[in-house]
């Protein structure tokens, strides 16, 4: 392998962008020529963890400068914003990216991140980390009671080296929920049901391809059915012998949902024949009873809101795992809990469809659900069960709309 080039401080006449130089053209020769064939397995474990924290290094540093340039006001002179005075000087820095650097970069300077400054300056805190926190506090600042939201960030700021990205994005969104305002957070829930979206969006290479977005209610009920169905199965060759299953996950899932729709279309007199898809939420107590602001956490990992988990907790396929203040299970509800197949058929027979005014939706594609809530005490009985559609059965919960119950039908007062 060549040689690395020479420091020469001439070029620019300042030391560290010639270092800089110098260390990228070596990097440049290890991807290019170094023999890692050579390398037994623990040296290129090595290796990468190094070449990441090199990485990330790199980014700190990036942050560190335009933070420099953020002070002196560098590019103001010529007309530029901060992020394009940045790409001018890195054509290889996308909008997005440049844009990260000079939001984190400008916060960084404030008073009130000194703590954040100093973890990245020292490399404990990443930069993409430092960023997704200043960011959730800037969304947040106002929508949210201040001293609470402080005393999030700098918890936040304290846990944030020893967090994964999958931790931090759990508590992000677990903050956002609790720290909105309820009014506001039954809004945003609404708000993203409505923008479900399921389209048929072309072909590609004899294939039909969809396009799927959904709410973090909608992805942890799709995943409680498909997770179940798409779990690798062994086949058998030609001769009789097992082996593992060839589905790639992709291929499995796709199978999954088919699976999904095939049981929905099969199914006798509207009813499916298999049991709901069981989703397991756990949230504390006090936030299911809504004494404190809180969230529930679904098993694939989504964050879901206090009122939606309520709502969703009238379905016999959830299954909330109730926890007291100090994180202690108090209760894993049943199918006991819940209403019976024998009375959905028997809510089918009476209610003959969504029993919300006007609305056509027919009984199979409807919950059963608690007029009084079992949260208040309300009993798993037909006098106080009624079809609602998956459109107003959310509804009901965010507006709070009472029924009256009779032996012929369910009247809404709307």
């Amino acid at each position: 392998m060549a040689e690395p080039p020479r420091t020469d401080e001439s070029s620019s006449g300042h030391a560290l962008p010639d270092l800089l130089a110098a260390m990228a053209a070596t990097v440049r020769l290890l991807v290019r020529d170094y023999p890692t064939w050579q390398l037994p397995e623990a040296a290129v474990g090595a290796s990468i963890a190094q070449a990441q924290e090199i990485r990330e290094l790199a980014q700190t540093l990036s942050a560190v400068l335009v933070g420099e340039a953020e002070g002196r006001g560098l590019g103001s002179d010529q007309g530029l914003s901060r992020t394009d005075w940045v790409r001018a000087q890195a054509d290889r820095l996308d909008v997005s990216g440049a844009a990260a650097l000079t939001t984190l970069a400008g916060a960084l300077l404030q008073p009130k991140w000194t703590d954040l400054a100093e973890r990245v300056r020292t490399g404990q805190v990443s930069v993409g980390k430092a960023t997704r926190i200043v960011r959730f506090e800037k969304d947040m600042v106002l929508a949210a009671d201040r001293e609470h939201l402080a005393d999030v960030v700098a918890s936040l700021v304290e846990h944030a080296a020893t967090l994964d990205d999958r931790q931090l994005t759990r508590l992000l969104a677990h903050a956002r929920a609790t720290l909105r305002p309820p009014a506001e957070q039954d809004r945003l829930d609404e708000a993203q049901r409505a923008a479900r979206l399921f389209s048929r969006r072309g072909t590609s290479a004899g294939m039909i391809e969809y396009y799927l977005r959904l709410d973090a209610e909608g992805a942890a009920l799709l995943d409680a059915a498909v997770d179940p169905l798409a779990r690798p199965r062994p086949d058998c060759d030609a001769v009789g012998e097992e082996r593992g299953d060839p589905r790639t996950p992709g291929a499995r899932r796709a199978d999954a949902l088919l699976e999904l729709v095939s049981r929905a279309m099969c199914a006798p007199e509207g009813a499916p024949r298999t049991e709901k898809a069981r989703l397991l939420i756990t949230m504390s107590l006090d936030a299911l009873l809504g004494k404190i602001r809180g969230a529930g956490l679904a098993g694939n990992g989504e964050v879901l809101s206090a009122a939606t988990c309520r709502r969703i907790a009238c379905d016999a396929g959830i299954i909330p795992a109730v926890l007291g203040g100090k994180g202690e299970l108090l209760d894993l509800g049943e199918a006991e809990r819940f209403f019976t197949p024998a009375q959905k058929r028997a809510l089918a027979i009476r209610d003959g469809g969504c029993t919300f005014p006007r609305c056509t939706m027919p009984p199979q594609w409807c919950d059963a659900h608690h007029v009084r809530h079992w949260i208040d005490g309300g009993r798993t009985d037909l006098d106080n069960g009624a079809l609602l559609c998956g459109r107003h059965h959310p509804v009901v919960h965010v507006r709070g709309y009472t029924a009256t119950v009779t032996a012929t039908g369910v009247t809404w007062h709307v």
